[in-house]
């Protein structure tokens, strides 16, 4: 009798035990579609950058859509493949447009040297092989958008592997700096990757400009809120400070668009470090008024201030008007004394000798740029660089 009893007290432990490991263990996943693309509890997406998730409505599938430059994602997967479905719409369906995404595997640093690192959307719903013919185990995949948020916008609609997908660790996800770019065409990396000529996708790249490549030094997540040709408060309809609130700019290019995009949360993503490289489309503006500029300066900072108090800020300009203005108009109100923000004189186009596409900097030219700015953010206060300047040797191959 007292054995059967102990049989049976066994049989209870071990169902138990069997019962707390199912529960435990993580289920196998090798699609990830609909909520699961947005799942804050269990999430399998580190997704980059200012981003909105939409549920599924009619024939219309769940998704994530992301609008500005380096938007993209992280996943983790063991096997030796990774497919992700796309759906975008580019303005005016042009090859001028089409958006360029770069890829790091494992421990890869964006942005890559690698050509087949890099590949394009075409329009409409695409199925697109991001890596594969890896060695089958895990990998680590990061993807983002070289390009800018006019060019086109972007809807991730599914991802799929021949392995099985790894739930995120949240806490390493947090762990990162947090860089935030508030910019327009000289600090979107406009034309960077050309050397003459009109101004393309496949010649321009956010992940190659100053910005980008200084944050990628101190191992710092992103963030862009900006666009070419968008000024401070000039042009009316390309004001950057009357869009900060919502998710992205549209491929309308104007802020009534911007304002179809969802309202950002804020808390979502707390920054560091505010780099502003802006202002320069506001002074040739037919409207411009230096009175209502300043104000909107002001303003701006002191937004992002009360929003990020502890963020360090860095305005930069090429010493032009513009620069000078906001900067001037900084000190009287006393933010510049508050020792929070520093000003960057950083270099004008074609001073190494070098030009990219469209009358914008070169590659070169961002790199000695993001040198600079991150000497300034050590110097004044105390970052550690974690990774070195990217060289522009490395780089040649990329160059068109």
């Amino acid at each position: 009798m007292k054995r059967f009893l102990s049989l049976i007290l066994i049989l209870i432990i071990c169902l138990s035990a069997g019962t707390i490991f199912s529960a435990c263990k993580q289920e196998s996943v090798n699609v990830l579609v609909g909520e699961q693309l947005d799942d804050k509890v269990k999430p399998f997406v580190k997704w980059e950058g200012r981003h909105t998730f939409s549920q599924a409505e009619g024939e219309q599938p769940a998704k994530v859509t992301m609008y500005h430059s380096a938007t993209g994602f992280t996943i983790d997967f063991t096997g030796t493949s990774l497919y992700v479905e796309f759906e975008s719409t580019i303005s005016g369906n042009s090859e001028n447009h089409k958006p360029y995404f770069n890829v790091g595997v494992d421990d890869e640093i964006i942005p890559t040297v690698s050509l087949n690192r890099t590949f394009k959307l075409n329009g409409g719903k695409e199925r697109v092989c991001i890596v594969s013919g890896l060695d089958n185990g895990r990998h680590t995949v990061k993807c983002l958008k070289m390009s800018e948020p006019y060019d086109a916008t972007v809807s991730i609609l599914s991802f799929e592997t021949d392995g099985s997908f790894h739930q995120r660790d949240l806490d390493f996800d947090s762990g990162s700096l947090r860089f935030m770019f508030v910019c327009a065409s000289g600090g979107s990396g406009h034309g960077a990757l050309g050397t003459g000529g009109g101004r393309n996708t496949k010649n321009s790249s956010a992940l190659h400009s100053f910005n980008y490549l200084t944050a990628r030094m101190f191992g710092a997540d992103v963030q862009y809120v900006g666009n070419s040709g968008w000024g401070v408060t000039y042009p009316t309809n390309k004001s950057v400070y009357d869009v900060l609130d919502y998710t992205g700019i549209t491929t309308s290019n104007n802020v009534s668009g911007a304002k179809t995009t969802p309202v950002w949360e804020h808390s979502k993503w707390i920054p560091d470090v505010i780099i502003f490289n802006i202002g320069g489309n506001d002074t040739p503006d037919n409207n411009f008024n230096q009175t209502t500029y300043n104000n909107e300066v002001v303003s701006m900072v002191k937004k992002l201030h009360d929003l990020y108090p502890n963020a360090y800020m860095v305005w930069t300009h090429t010493n032009s008007k513009a620069g000078n203005y906001a900067m001037g108009a900084l000190t009287d109100a006393g933010i510049v004394g508050e020792g929070y923000l520093r000003e960057v004189i950083i270099p004008k186009v074609g001073a190494d000798g070098t030009t990219g596409a469209n009358g914008h900097n070169s590659l070169k030219t961002h790199i000695t740029t993001a040198q600079i700015i991150a000497d300034v953010l050590c110097e004044s206060w105390g970052f550690n660089v974690l990774e070195d300047n990217i060289s522009l040797e490395d780089y040649q191959s990329v160059i068109v």
